[in-house]
Parts: C-alpha cells; sequence; structure tokens
C-alpha cells in the first residue's frame, strides 16, 4: 500500500509543478494548490456530478482527494454565468487571492486548465467544456 500511496504523492507533484510552472513561479507549489483547489471548487459547482466524476477518473488520485474534499453533491448546480462571475466565485475560495492571482486571475484560471488538458482525453475535456457557458468555456481554451 505504501507503494501505491508513494506512486499518487509523486504524480500529484508532478500536477502541481506542471500548475507552477504554467503560472511562471516553478518553485511556488503552495500557490498552484491553492489555485487548483479553487478552480475545482468552482468548476463542479457548474458542471454535473456525472460529468465530475468522468473528469475525475482521468485525474492523478491525490487530484481526486482535492477535487472532492468539502463537497456537497447534493447541493444545486450553479446555473450559467459570466467569466466575472466565474472568477470572482475562484477568487473567494481562494485563500490569498490577491497574492495567487494578482491583476490577472484568467491566467491563472488557464494555467490549471492548460495542466488539465493535458491529464483528461480530448472528449472528456470537450464534455466539459459543452456544460459550462460559452463565455466561461474561453478560459479552457487559452
Amino acid at each position: 500500500m505504501e507503494h501505491h500511496f508513494e506512486k499518487y504523492a509523486e504524480e500529484g507533484n508532478l500536477f502541481l509543478k506542471k500548475v507552477a510552472a504554467e503560472l511562471g513561479a516553478p518553485d511556488d507549489r503552495q500557490r498552484a494548490f491553492r489555485l487548483i483547489q479553487a478552480v475545482f471548487q468552482a468548476l463542479r459547482d457548474r458542471i454535473t456530478v456525472e460529468e465530475s466524476m468522468h473528469l475525475i477518473a482521468e485525474l492523478p488520485m491525490i487530484l481526486k482527494a482535492v477535487y472532492v474534499n468539502g463537497w456537497n453533491i447534493s447541493e444545486e448546480r450553479r446555473g450559467s454565468s459570466t467569466v466575472d462571475e466565474f472568477l470572482n466565485e475562484i477568487l473567494e475560495k481562494s485563500r490569498a487571492p490577491e497574492r495567487d492571482f494578482g491583476d490577472n486571475p484568467e491566467e491563472g484560471v488557464a494555467a490549471v486548465f492548460r495542466v488539465i488538458r493535458k491529464y483528461v482525453s480530448p472528449g472528456e475535456y470537450a464534455h466539459v467544456k459543452g456544460q459550462l457557458t460559452p463565455e466561461i468555456a474561453t478560459l479552457l481554451e487559452a
């Protein structure tokens, strides 16, 4: 079992490192973690539970835990919203929004999605995008 845990931790750390590199701060894994967590929390509120399960099935094991941590699946999904509403929700969920996002929250969110795109199949990524408003879906294309 310990062998598996080490492998899961290594895969999770690699994901964090990739996000940190996308953010231009390869040594700041704490910031990368906070952004991933905030993006996951906002995303899971906008896509169906079923789609969330399909998405996290393709992510490293540790990231599955980050995605579901504190999640109440019986809560109603949020309806359509604008990019500004989505970004504001992510900023609210971040524990250090000024430091984590600076003047360009779109870039931080896009960095997380660029790494997610490397881990999930093109079809799954398209399914996730399809459940978002066209405006929010633009963040997944950056």
